[in-house]
């Protein structure tokens, strides 16, 4: 129970940092078989201006991942993709090797509706490595679509 709680903890911290000064709605929970929850975040103009999406991903052990999209005057940029409970990954070469990864999910601009990921191909990566990129791609992916419908969800209180 102490872990599920901690792994709540610091993804909710991830949520609240992200989110300073914003109005924030959240989806159902679940949000979709592939993403466990999404968060926007609105400016006092009602724009969105950023989201979050994460899931527990397989790796060496079950971990969350989390991508924190932000909406600029350019377009969307992948702000950065996490895992907020890499620690369950005690080995740590399987967690570097992990933790790798995430180097090529940071400041990427790129367009939602392109028929393509926001970060492609993953030179030397695992099976693992290669469904963690198309799990971050995806999420990356939908967030930005999310924010571009202004969903009616409820205000996160």
């Amino acid at each position: 129970m102490l872990a599920c709680t901690a792994h709540a903890g610091e993804v909710q911290s991830i949520i609240d940092k992200a989110m300073i000064g914003l109005t924030v709605k959240v989806s159902a929970d679940p949000y979709s078989r592939t993403i466990e929850k999404m968060f926007i975040g609105y400016d006092g103009q009602g724009k969105p201006k950023v989201g979050i999406a994460y899931r527990k991903i397989e790796s060496f052990k079950p971990i969350t991942g989390i991508v924190i999209i932000e909406k600029t005057a350019d377009g969307f940029v992948l702000k950065e993709a996490l895992f907020p409970d890499i620690g369950k990954i005690k080995n740590a070469k399987d967690r570097k090797q992990v933790l790798t990864i995430l180097k090529q999910f940071k400041g990427i601009p790129f367009d939602p509706h392109a028929e393509k990921s926001a970060v492609d191909g993953l030179s030397g990566a695992t099976r693992y490595g290669f469904k963690t990129s198309g799990y971050l791609n995806y999420m990356t992916r939908r967030v930005a679509l999310e924010m571009e419908s202004q969903p009616d969800w409820p205000i996160k209180m």
